[in-house]
């Protein structure tokens, strides 16, 4: 058997992907995941501005040999 994780930063992107490897045979193990890469506070002085959060959108696939 044959495992890979694909990742991205959309969950458009992750479902194209998803979409082209089910075609050649893969199939998707588990649910998908979302992680935050990225979580950061910007302030200006002492004041909160915004918050930056980027995320990665994951899923392993299998593939039997």
């Amino acid at each position: 058997m044959q495992q890979k994780v694909i990742t991205s930063g959309n969950a458009s992107a992750l479902n194209h992907e998803i979409a082209k490897m089910i075609e050649d045979g893969w199939k998707p193990l588990g649910p998908h995941r979302v992680v935050e890469v990225l979580h950061q506070l910007q302030y200006s002085g002492s004041e909160h501005k915004r918050t930056l959060i980027e995320v990665e959108y994951s899923q392993t696939m299998v593939k039997e040999d």
